[in-house]
């Protein structure tokens, strides 16, 4: 960070009376604009893709290629048992990984397996309806969750790019102007008061009880005092009483500054420039443990945290979820109890008529499904966000 003996050099009037025209021009110039350079979106295919990831969907795309599998033994001719026993496999391979490590891309891959799997079924002349139906299920549910977000998503982008033009007082040529925040140059005279969010980094030039938050930068809840330090002190850094860093909020008192950083140079910019080459979206609500990274990439990147209302939404949803999984289960074992006792389902007839018995258990699995996608209610919180 530049010193005011720095700035006060290059520009010798501005302690009287800001900058003016010819040399806002030349700051301009020489330091930049006050922009700073957007995060990186995430693609939408991989957006899209990440649908898959729910709990929902995961159970139906299972249901849906374990009951196509099924369907594709039925066809006489179809090749042998090896070949359908073999795609079984594979399916209960990848829900097993999906559960031992989380992979993300493991539910698109499922996705597309059964896509493969329903026109193959097509083409032997017996397609899958049941399949098909829970994948048109599957599409849609994915579909109008992608869509409804890919909205709201540009709507606060355009909300955010708004930021940028927020009102800013400054000094220039001994008058007192309003600027938009992304006007601001190098040199310029800021003035501070209670509310207001620090436009750049820069150094005070006066400080009445100033207060600042600097939650963004350091993680400390609790505000700062900053007050006014020597012309040719070089500190730097939020904990210097002398130094205010862009993104940091007055909270009590008044002051000036003088802007010695904009744009990419301020510490905010810097930070952003490093998580540019970071994919991950972190959309985790704040917390004391949070990395300054990751504070400064949820204020630059688009606000999904949850209102109070949907997190009680959340909370009433994962309780009766849990009703849903547990009455769901109870009664594929019950299904498979009876089945059990008819005779149904036996060890010698798994032996003999393997597919008529996998056949039946796999229904006693789809009676699971359906109990679980009409009784849990994932979509709540989102529903009542749309309405």
């Amino acid at each position: 960070m530049r010193s005011l003996r720095e700035i006060f050099q290059q520009f010798p009037a501005v302690r009287e009376r800001g900058l003016d025209a010819s040399e806002v021009q030349t700051s301009l110039q020489q330091f930049g604009s006050n922009r700073l350079t957007p995060l990186p979106r995430e693609p939408l295919w991989k957006k899209f893709l990440e649908k898959f990831d729910e709990p929902i969907i995961i159970i139906l795309l299972v249901a849906s290629l374990l009951k196509i599998v099924v369907d594709i033994f039925k066809i006489e001719g179809s090749g042998p048992t090896y070949g359908g026993g073999s795609l079984g496999l594979i399916v209960l391979s990848l829900v097993l990984a999906y559960g031992l490590n989380g992979n993300q891309w493991i539910p698109s891959i499922l996705f597309a397996l059964a896509i493969v799997l329903v026109l193959f079924s097509a083409i032997l002349g017996h397609p899958s309806i049941e399949g098909i139906a829970v994948m048109v299920a599957v599409v849609l549910a994915t579909g109008v969750s992608f869509f409804s977000e890919y909205k709201s998503d540009r709507e606060f982008e355009a909300l955010n790019q708004s930021k940028d033009a927020a009102p800013v007082k400054v000094i220039r040529g001994g008058e007192v102007q309003v600027i938009p925040l992304d006007e601001v140059v190098v040199g310029d005279w800021i003035q501070l008061e209670m509310g207001d969010e620090v436009p750049a980094d820069g150094r005070l030039i006066k400080a009445t009880e100033l207060m600042i938050d600097q939650s963004l930068l350091t993680g400390e809840s609790e505000p700062v005092a900053k007050k006014v330090r020597p012309e040719d002190d070089t500190s730097e850094g939020p904990e210097q009483p002398g130094c205010v860093y862009r993104g940091t909020q007055v909270v009590d008192g008044m002051g000036a500054m003088i802007a010695t950083e904009v744009g990419d140079a301020t510490m905010i910019g810097q930070i952003a420039k490093r998580l540019s080459g970071d994919s991950d979206d972190d959309e985790a609500p704040a917390t004391e443990g949070e990395t300054e990274e990751q504070r400064i990439k949820r204020k630059l990147t688009i606000s999904k945290e949850l209102t109070p209302l949907q997190l009680k939404l959340v909370h009433l949803a994962g309780q009766i979820s849990r009703v849903g999984y547990i009455a769901a289960i109870a009664i594929f074992l019950a299904l498979l109890t009876e089945g059990i006792l008819q005779g149904q389902i036996s060890f010698d007839k798994l032996q003999n008529d393997t597919l008529s018995v996998v056949s039946k258990i796999l229904d006693y699995f789809v009676v699971m499904v359906i109990i679980i996608v009409v009784a849990v209610p994932e979509g709540l919180p989102m529903s009542v966000t749309v309405s």
